[in-house]
């Protein structure tokens, strides 16, 4: 059986190897030589007689403030109360003004989040405010999954829920008792008169103070009035935290059973 012969082999000398990698960077397009020090090429030539400069002052540090700083130092902002004659009569106005009307909340126009579902839908959810990674609509990020699985384990149909914010946009520690002296109360009472739904479910007890509640008043289930009609209403822990407690989870669903009876 014949074998071919392998091929013979040398090692490169020094000077052939510095020849190739010279080569490699020329085909590469390095036509120039470099340094690890600057070499001021560019710079006129200093006169021998010549005085150098002081060094100029380093600039004072940037003092970066937290989004828990801001919010502390906006202080009290004066409420205006909302004009009842201006809020819209039908469920679509009303989504189109909640995201277009200027004085409804501070914040550009692209960081507002619209509700969605149909009138008359089983359950609402309220939630305080959109989430920050809510891009798409409102639970369209990471609390999504699990407000799914919430939602199945209720017995209630994605096609069944409207889900809707206080807050058109993220905001960074709201008063709440201050929003609701400034008309908020009132946009949250007519957006849920208009939706329609057979029950709300409140996420964040603290927004129990748009509706002239306390969350100590969220310890039994709730009737609101909204524009003339009541409508049941079930105060849960803000979604956050009862992600993360199995014993605030416990508890919500026994509060279900016995709102639902």
């Amino acid at each position: 059986m014949m074998q071919a012969a392998p091929p013979k082999t040398r090692d490169f000398t020094a000077l052939e190897s510095l020849e190739g990698a010279l080569d490699w960077w020329r085909e590469a397009g390095v036509d120039a030589d470099f340094h690890d020090e600057s070499s001021g090429w560019l710079a006129a030539p200093v006169a021998d007689d010549a005085v150098a400069a002081p060094p100029p002052p380093a600039p004072p540090p940037i003092q970066r403030k937290t989004p828990l700083q801001r919010a502390l130092e906006q202080g009290d902002v004066p409420a205006t109360p909302v004009d009842r004659g201006a809020l819209p009569d039908t469920l679509e106005k009303f989504r189109e003004w909640w995201m277009t009307e200027p004085t409804l909340a501070d914040g550009a126009l692209d960081r507002r989040v619209p509700p969605r579902g149909v009138k008359g839908a089983k359950l609402m959810l309220l939630l305080p405010q959109p989430f920050d990674d809510d891009a798409e609509g409102l639970l369209t990020g990471g609390a999504g999954k699990f407000v799914d699985a919430m939602l199945r384990a209720l017995g209630i149909a994605g096609h069944e829920t409207y889900v809707a914010s206080a807050l058109p946009a993220p905001m960074a520690m709201p008063d709440w008792g201050q929003l609701a002296a400034g008309g908020l109360g009132e946009i949250a009472s007519a957006h849920i008169a208009l939706a329609a739904p057979q029950r709300v479910i409140l996420f964040g007890r603290a927004q129990l103070a748009l509706f002239g509640k306390s969350p100590e008043d969220a310890r039994e289930p709730l009737s609101i009035d909204c524009a003339g009609q009541p409508f049941p209403l079930l105060a849960a822990p803000d979604l956050r935290n009862l992600a993360r407690s199995a014993a605030r989870r416990e508890t919500f669903w026994n509060r279900w059973l016995d709102w639902t009876r």
